[in-house]
Parts: C-alpha cells; structure tokens; sequence
C-alpha cells in the first residue's frame, strides 16, 4: 500500500487535474499554499508508418457517452469532454505547484520510460489519443486529441478523428501524420529503441495509418479485448510526438526529448539534475482556458524518507509516496490530508536462469529458503505500508481477499528448519556443479532499481544471507530505474532486485482476457 498527504485538498486537486493524467504512483503529500491559492468543486484524481489493410465492417454512428471500465465499451463512442475550463468555475489562475517526486529520470523519451519514476518529469508535457477521466477518478476513459473513436462491430478497426488545430509548442499543427508516426514507433520500434509496453498491442497484430489529415486507423489481426485496448490508447506514455521531431532523432529521444515541441497543457522550461525540473504554462494549450497553474516545479528526491521530510519542511505542495511514520503524524496533527492506496505491483527478485549456474533449481531454492521474508517485511516498514499476507492479485477488504487463517498459514515460517534445507540443497549443488561455474557465485552481478530505498534494503539483506549462510557473497550494483528495466528486460544481470507493476489502473482489464464469470 502506498501513501499520499494532502494539506487543503479543494485548493491543489482544482488545479492539479488539469494536468495529471494518468501517473500511476503511489503516494502524495501536499501543502498548504501555492503561490495564488486556487478554489473548486471537491474532486478526484486519477492516472491520467505502417499500412493496414482497410476495414471489413463500417464502423456504427457515435453516441455521445465516455466509455465506463472495466465492462466492454459500445462499439461507437464520442467525446463529451468534461475537463474545461468551465467545469471548475469557482477556480482562480496563477502559481506555482511545486511536487516532490521520485529520482531523476535516466533519459527524456517519454515513451521508452519504464515507470512512473521516470515519466513523472514529462507527463503533463503531452496528450494522447484518449485519457482516463479526471473527474471520476479514472472510472471512464475519454478523448484527448482524439474527438471521438468508433470500433468496428467486428473489433478489428479503431477510428479516431482528430482535434483541428491543436499546436504543438513550436507553432505547427498536429496532423494524422504525427499520431500515425508516434504509434508506429510503438508498434514496431527501431533496433536501440526500448517500448516497454508495446507488448500490451502487439499480441493483437497492430498497424496504424493515416485516412485523411486529421483521421488515423488502427488495424489489428486479432481483435483485441475493449477493455484493454481502451487502457492502452490512455496510457499517459504514449503522448504524441511530433514526426518531424522522431525523423530528426532517428526515433530515440532519450538523451534530446527535454525540449522536443509537444501538445500539452504545460512545456517544458528547465532542468537542473538533482535539483528541480521545471514545466510551465502553455499559452497556446488547445483546450481553452487550462491549465490554471503558471507553472509546476518537480523536486527529484531518493526515496521516501526524503520525500517525507521535503513535505514536513514546507519545501513542496505535494509528495509521492511518503513513510508511514509520517503519514499517520500529518493525519494526527490534522495539516494535512492523507490518502491510502494499493497499487498493482510486486517486488520480487528474479534469477537469470539462461546464465549458469543460476539454471540449477537446488541452488535457486536454496538463496530462496535462506532469505527470510519476515526479517524483509519488518525492515521496510520504514518505507512502506504492508500488508500480512495475501493472494498476490487482492488487497487487504477488497471481494476476493483471502481469509485471516489463510493469511495466517502463508507466515508460518520455521527459519531454523529453511536454512536447514538451504544448507542441504547447497551441499549437493557444490557436488553436482564444476568448479568453474561455482567460482561464478562469488561476484555475481546483483542488479538493484534505484527507486525507492527498500530494495537496496531487501538486496543488502539478501547478499548477507548468501553470504553467512551459503558461502558466497554477490556483488550489489544499483542503477536508476529506466536502465534497471532495460537491463532486466535484455538479460544483462544474474539476480535482479525491483518491482514491475501494471500499466493500467484496472487490472481487470488484463483479467478479462483470460477469465469468464463461470472461472473458465
């Protein structure tokens, strides 16, 4: 579980969905005052070239309603938008939001960005073609750039017809050409170029190309499940560049995307690494009178603990993802308001098996049974809340959560009787492998994301366990998130310390491909 802090709630949620899409994070504080105090309605925030073969069914007429998840959406749908100017008539323009977030982002492509640690800097920098819906926290999904969609009664073709004149920061126009340029990226990326979830579209055999300057279709082979696709054309990654912009950088952004033209409500002004990254107001945002804000200034700090002593400084308006500690002082003391959430994410640590000796089972079990996973719990509490036990797929309350005597029986945990076993499985690995590879156990590469301090805390705990109890001791090597997940994803590690999550906000989404109400 993750936690957030939010001192005057009316004054910073009235400003701050105008620019927070979708950041899938975990926790926040906010304080008192921005620089010109802003009043609204109470509300909620949430998560913000191919060719194709042409369409085999005529997409139907456009309703005019947002389409509600996770149940599958009608096949035509338009745009009503809600989030204008207009919706928040008691709001007032002016100041500056000031947020601390997680570290430094390790590059500036917004679309290879691996985690919301990263994409956090950039995200209010772009629109997509939809967006999840500010005002109900997310429930619905609704056009961005996109003026409305239509979906083929067979679910094979997705139409989206474009907003007119939409400007991106250097004075030119948004095009079909933009979108099918950004998407075919996605799709089908360059060698050197990283799409973290591309895999989301591409099981369905994805194209995209432009109908007309301002209509774009996407094709697909397989049809894919509304839900899901619904998510994945939100996903607050995947903003639209400009092609102008992925033709002069060869499609990787990741060292010059700081200050590459973009659509959204704030640009980019400056950035001082360690220091603050600076976004600014869009004069020229395409939707009316938004943002509010003047300006919202990013303070990237190392974990939790920091985030939390930043926010009780009065430094920031607002913190992501705070200690425990903290939180339950600020809800004591009544300065701020404090807001618990799950998110749909494991830590774990993954073994390499296509780089031996890390193939042999005895041995992975054995660094599995001599890690004690109570000692791993209580020595993260500092940073996180969590919970005794679970299913892996609920939380604590919710329908399908796990009975007290079950969660009871996952904890029971004999340390004498593990590391027993450990030590036998060892004994037999030292018999059965070569000298060769077990000389490979001492300076193993031990890959740990930079995030949040409780996985260089689980990766410490673990290296002195291998260490006192199975005679070998690996090397720790700590990289920023972006680059931990790039190396995960193409093997370069032989362990590997971190957290992977769900993009969407609404796991049925995925569920919903593989489970049925009869649990077939």
């Amino acid at each position: 579980m993750l936690l957030a802090a939010l001192r005057n709630p009316l004054v910073l949620f009235s400003v701050f969905l105008v620019f927070v899409i979708a950041c899938g994070s975990s926790a926040t504080a906010t304080p008192v005052s921005v620089d010109q105090p802003t009043t609204a309605p109470e509300s909620t925030t949430a998560p913000e070239s191919t060719t194709a073969p042409e369409p085999t069914t005529a997409p139907g007429q456009p309703t005019a309603l947002p389409t509600a998840l996770p149940t599958s959406a009608p096949v035509p749908v338009a745009s009503v938008n809600p989030v204008t100017a207009d919706a928040y008539p008691d709001s007032k323009y002016g100041g500056i939001f000031r947020w601390a977030v997680y570290p430094d982002s390790a590059h500036f492509d917004l679309a290879q960005n691996t985690s919301v640690v990263n994409s956090t800097f950039q995200m209010m920098l772009y629109n997509g073609i939809l967006r999840y819906n500010p005002n109900d926290a997310g429930n619905t999904i609704i056009a961005d750039l996109a003026e409305s969609w239509e979906i083929s009664e067979d679910g094979k073709t997705w139409t989206f017809p474009f907003r007119e004149g939409v400007k991106f920061t250097d004075g030119a126009i948004l095009t079909a050409d933009d979108v099918v340029a950004t998407w075919a990226r996605i799709f089908d990326p360059p060698v050197g170029v990283n799409m973290p979830r591309g895999g989301i579209y591409n099981a369905y055999d994805p194209s995209v190309r432009a109908v007309d300057p301002l209509t774009v279709e996407f094709n697909f082979g397989k049809a894919p499940p509304e839900g899901v696709m619904l998510n994945g054309f939100a996903l607050e990654w995947h903003g639209i560049f400009q092609k102008a912009t992925l033709d002069e950088f060869d499609n990787d952004l990741k060292r010059d995307g700081k200050e590459v033209p973009t659509t959204g409500a704030f640009m980019f002004e400056s950035y001082e690494s360690g220091e603050v990254w600076k976004n600014e107001r869009n004069p020229d945002y395409w939707n009316d009178g938004l943002p509010f804000l003047d300006g919202v200034w990013l303070f990237p700090t190392a974990n939790s603990a920091t985030r939390s002593a930043t926010f009780l400084a009065g430094q920031v308006d607002f913190a992501q993802t705070i200690t425990p500690e903290v939180a339950q002082r600020l809800e004591d003391e009544g300065e701020a308001t404090v807001d618990r959430f799950s998110s749909y994410s494991f830590g774990a640590t993954w073994f390499n098996i296509n780089r031996p000796p890390f193939d042999n089972v005895k041995l992975r079990r054995a660094m599995r049974l001599v890690v004690d996973p109570i000692l791993v719990r209580d020595a993260i509490l500092d940073f996180l809340f969590t919970y005794e036990g679970g299913t892996g797929w609920t939380f604590q309350n919710q329908k399908f959560d796990i009975s007290a005597d079950e969660k009871a029986a996952m904890l029971i945990n004999n340390r004498e009787e593990a590391v027993a076993e450990a030590k036998r499985l060892m004994a037999e690995v030292r018999e059965e492998l070569s000298p060769e590879l077990l000389a490979k156990l001492d300076g193993a590469d031990l890959l740990v994301r930079q995030s949040s301090a409780q996985y260089e805390v689980i990766a410490q705990i673990e290296q002195l366990a291998f260490k006192n109890e199975l005679g070998f001791e690996v090397d720790i090597r700590i990289v920023p998130s972006a680059q931990w997940l790039e190396e995960a994803r193409g093997g370069n590690f032989d362990l590997a310390q971190g957290a992977t999550a769900s993009p969407f906000i609404d796991p049925s989404a995925y569920w919903n491909i593989w489970y049925r109400a009869d649990s077939s």
